[in-house]
């Protein structure tokens, strides 16, 4: 009921639009006659953009005047946008980093197809493990410059462009017939002159195809960004405040382990026992440590002051180390992007054209130095598996132990192997074809595309296992070799390259003509046919197949496949004024059978000013190649529970006699795999709407959509194996042999070490929600041009079923997975809207937008698992418990003392829940304005300031991908008032 808030504030909106439709009805102009054009989502050519699918436009002069600096900002000025692709941040996930992705109706990256030209894009060469990220369409990779329009299909499309347009397309159109040399310089900064970007671009174009048969175009884009640091962000651009108390960023506590400043922890029990209890400091005989620095990094552990929670810290004097050196905001890098473009006539009926591009992304991620800890054990991976593991114990009479009678855990940090990343992608695209025209009315063309990319990754500061191990005894394969000369061992730590490579090689045909005639006119038709082949190779370094590298997981996959496809479309207008569209796919490929997707649409000219049109079509994705090769991702599994080791049935569950903390909340290797049994997923999408222009420059657009996606592939949740062993095939679970771990000596009672999960078909997404849009554009005195426009999605529905059975919640207006706890649902805001107005008069343009996003709720809601054969049924919550505050009049519980200010009587607790008593983030309204000016000969002038009202992104305790920013990063962003200047100067 909240959203219906909403509303009064659209029909306000739009009331005013539509007043000022009719104002606008006596200097509107007449309709220009359309010439037919190509439009994303058909074969055929249209007179007419308004299809029976909604396709929105983004044009270079939108781009322009949006003050957008790259293709993803660009595109989330599209409410239809959703907020789970990836955004190229410093904390983004490490098995996708630098990568920004779009995605359609909040149905993940992999649903929506992303077309250069209207052919696809070669994916990025990356396998990442986490769902609905398999395949990602880099954007970093598409120059800016050289875009001519952007076109975004929001319905589904996999009739006539294959896999993954199960949500939509999105098409980028390049410049052609450009003819003339531009410069354009381009800088932006916030108004703390943080988040520097600064580019140059360069168009030129030669030849004039209509009168010398030819027109080549070239563009280039080079963007430098800079780095910006949490530390540097303020109270006026995110909740600063709330980020260092609640999520203790920005604290002066940083970390216990300095440079060479070693811990130890005395080993309780008999030798072998692995139990190293951390009590409290004072005694401190368990515990030993040393604080050589200086007193101005000295700390003592305390709760209050420093949110020091671990028994062994508190009251103890120990170095602290800055992590926040190392927390970036925005991590520098440069982009370069060159596309080449040319057509040649070759007769008075066919012209070649050829398509080259090439693009190279370079980010650097800082990293602190490698740390050790004696307290758990280290599982490490190899090429096949799982490698030896390693626990940091010091044996009775290492040189460095301080106990005498009993072995002791070691915990340091080591300065000689400073951490970090430095990626470099890079693409080639080329494409080589003809097209013409036979006959009176047949238009045909035929192309041969190569698409390739290419990462390579350094990681700096991974531990040597081989080196490490000499601090162990000869038992365990070492010297008892001293820390010191450890850490000085050249030997410690070298830079490791993980690579990858990612290729399309496709031939397609088609041709199109028309067929016959019906009452409403001709009846078109296109038919075509496609040779695709996709290949991925990646590859870890050799010391980490080895199993030489502590605690760094591997991916290594390679595989490749051919796809057969042939599609045909029919437009028949049977009808005046009504329109069939039908079009149908047939996709071959090696391990699915043959499958087949339909599509029917319809038009309806109720009026002059009037139209309907709806459309049913089917989808499907494919799995990724690196889904159904051999190899896979190996990575870590965090929070599960081990009942063989836990008792679960105590409130909150503890540990079994002889178990530990551990096996109640434990981390262990997770090793995923290629399926090549895997399904493809499949989808249902519904659309209907209406298209209302009463007058010239008045267009009112309202529309309804539904998607139900079967069969997702996902990774098999650790959990489950871990509760049913006998489920999965043997081997699933691997467990620690070690005699001493045993519980009471039982086999098979060890501790958890790896858990196999494979990528298997389960969960159904179903979403559905109301697209407007309202354009009126007129021209309101001599020389004055006036062009408003509104556009929004509001969303009704988004369920998520993880898997077959599990009950179905709405988790519209919330972070879906913390709604319902057995989904990885993501936020799902349930308003996004755009409005702009901009004023032209001869030389100057003025431009305004005004950009809302609403809120999410936080409050867990339910738990929707059902397994009744396991005795579990969905449980339902109070709706009065927030996810990160406990119950909403609970102070007790994810409280934070005031950073440096002792506990009293008015200010003991700095609770979220007191700050935030809704246990929500708030909705974001932000103002954007542009100036441009063209008076100057050959020279333009433009100045954007985006969030002109410098409104603070809301506060997101972990943000949509748990990245700690103290911000959403795929909601808002942490740039506050933001300035943009450019100048473009045309030579010729």
């Amino acid at each position: 009921m909240k959203s219906s808030r909403h509303f009064p504030r659209l029909a306000v909106t739009l009331t005013a639009l539509a007043a000022q439709a009719c104002c606008f009805q006596a200097a509107a102009q007449n309709n220009q006659q359309l010439e037919r054009v190509e439009v994303t989502g058909t074969n055929i050519k249209r007179i007419s953009r308004e299809t029976e699918s909604p396709v929105d436009v983004i044009t270079a002069k939108d781009i322009q005047a949006s003050g957008a600096r790259t293709a993803l900002e660009v595109l989330k000025m599209v409410p239809s946008i959703g907020n789970d692709g990836y955004n190229d941040t410093a904390t983004q996930n490490g098995f996708s980093r630098g990568v920004s992705t779009v995605s359609l109706r909040n149905q993940t990256a992999t649903s929506t197809l992303v077309l250069i030209n209207g052919r696809r894009m070669a994916p990025s060469a990356y396998a990442n493990p986490n769902n609905g990220t398999t395949t990602l369409y880099d954007l970093n990779s598409i120059p800016v410059s050289a875009i001519e329009r952007i076109e975004v299909l929001k319905d589904g499309a996999s009739a006539v462009y294959g896999s993954d347009a199960i949500a939509g397309v999105v098409n980028f159109i390049t410049r052609k017939d450009y003819q003339g040399l531009q410069v354009k310089l381009l800088a932006g900064a916030n108004d703390a002159r943080e988040y520097e970007r600064q580019t140059v671009s360069a168009t030129l174009g030669f030849g004039d195809f209509a009168r010398q048969g030819y027109n080549v175009f070239i563009g280039l884009d080079y963007t430098h960004k800079g780095r910006s640091m949490v530390g540097d962000s303020t109270d006026e651009d995110i909740h600063a405040a709330d980020y260092r108390a609640i999520n203790l960023r920005r604290n002066p506590y940083g970390s216990f382990l300095y440079n060479n400043q070693p811990w130890f922890i005395r080993e309780n029990g008999t030798t072998g026992s692995r139990s190293f209890p951390q009590t409290a400091a004072v005694p401190a005989t368990n515990t030993v440590n040393t604080a050589n620095c200086a007193d101005s990094e000295k700390i003592v552990g305390e709760t209050a002051r420093y949110n020091i929670t671990t028994n062994h810290l508190l009251g103890r004097t120990f170095c602290n180390y800055n992590l926040d050196q190392f927390a970036e905001m925005q991590s520098p890098g440069d982009d370069l992007n060159l596309l080449t473009r040319g057509t040649l006539k070759l007769g008075e009926s066919m012209e070649g054209f050829a398509e080259f591009m090439y693009s190279r992304s370079e980010r650097q991620y800082l990293g602190a130095p490698r740390t050790i800890s004696g307290l758990t054990v280290a599982n490490n991976f190899n090429g096949t598996g799982l490698a030896a593991s390693f626990q940091p114990i010091l044996e009775i009479g290492h040189p460095d132990n301080p106990f005498t009678n009993a072995r002791a855990a070691v915990q340091l940090r080591f300065p000689t192997a400073p951490g970090g990343f430095d990626l470099t992608n890079t693409g080639a695209r080329a494409l080589v074809g003809v097209r013409g025209t036979a006959g009176a009315d047949i238009d045909w063309e035929s192309a041969v595309l190569w698409n390739k990319s290419d990462r390579d990754e350094y990681y700096y500061g991974f531990l040597r296992l081989p080196v490490l191990r000499q601090m162990l005894g000869p038992a365990f394969g070492g010297t008892n070799r001293s820390l010191a000369s450890i850490s000085a061992d050249p030997d410690l730590s070298r830079p490791l390259l993980n690579s990858g490579s990612a290729e399309v090689l496709q031939w397609d045909a088609k041709a199109s003509t028309t067929i016959g005639k019906l009452a409403g006119g001709d009846v078109a038709l296109a038919a075509g046919i496609e040779i695709r082949r996709e290949s991925i190779d990646i590859k870890a370094d050799p010391e980490n197949l080895a199993g030489n590298v502590l605690g760094l997981a591997n991916t290594a996959v390679k595989g490749d496949r051919v796809v057969k496809s042939a599609f045909v479309e029919v437009v028949a207008p049977v009808l005046k004024g009504l329109e069939l569209n039908l079009a149908g796919r047939v996709d071959k490929y090696p391990t699915l059978k043959t499958n087949f997707v339909p599509k029917i649409g319809v038009k309806w000219q109720a009026a002059d000013t009037l139209a309907f049109r709806g459309s049913y079509s089917e989808g499907f994705r494919a799995p990724s190649v690196s889904q159904v090769s051999p190899g896979g991702a190996q990575f870590f599994l965090n929070g599960l529970v081990d009942p063989v080791r836990c008792n679960t049935e105590a409130t909150p569950p503890v540990p079994k006699p002889g178990g530990e903390t551990a096996d109640c909340n434990k981390s262990v290797a997770g090793v995923g795999g290629g399926n090549p049994t895997l399904k493809p997923e499949n989808s249902y999408n519904t659309s209907m709407g209406l298209l209302f222009s009463p007058t010239a420059g008045v267009d009112l657009v309202l529309g309804y959509w539904k998607i139900r996606k079967n069969n997702e592939v996902a990774l098999t949740d650790g959990q489950s194996v871990i509760d049913h062993p006998e489920a999965y095939p043997a081997g699933s679970l691997v467990r620690d042999t070690n005699p001493n771990l045993l519980l009471n000596g039982q086999a098979g009672t060890g501790p958890l070490l790896t858990v196999s999960t494979p990528w298997v078909n389960q969960g159904t997404t179903m979403t559905s929600g109301i697209d407007f849009e309202a354009r009126v554009a007129a021209t309101v005195m001599d020389g004055v041009r006036w062009s408003n426009s509104l556009t929004g999605q509001y969303t009704l529905k988004y369920e998520r079923i993880e898997h077959p059975g599990y009950a179905r919640n709405n988790l519209v207006g919330t972070r879906g997975g913390l709604a319902d706890w057995s989904t990885s649902a993501p936020d799902v805001p349930r308003l996004k809207m755009r409005f702009t107005s901009s004023l032209e008069s001869g030389s100057h343009t003025l431009t305004g937008a005004a950009n809302y996003v609403s809120g999410l709720s936080f409050i867990r809601r339910m738990d929707g698992t059902n397994l009744p054969e396991a005795g579990i049924t969905p449980l339902y919550y109070s709706g009065t418990s927030c996810q990160y505050g406990g119950a909403l009049n609970d102070q007790n519980l994810f409280s934070r003392a005031v950073l440096g200010v002792a506990p009293t009587a008015t200010n003991g607790r700095d609770l979220y829940i007191n700050r935030y008593p809704g246990c929500n983030m708030a909705k974001w309204v932000t103002f954007d304005v542009g100036y441009t000016y063209s008076g100057f000969k050959n020279l333009t002038l433009s100045l954007n300031i985006q969030n002109f009202t410098d409104e603070k992104a809301p506060y997101d305790p972990i943000g949509a991908t748990g990245s700690q920013l103290g911000h959403n990063p795929g909601l808002h962003n942490p740039y506050g008032r933001y300035f943009t200047a450019s100048a473009s100067y045309k030579f010729w």
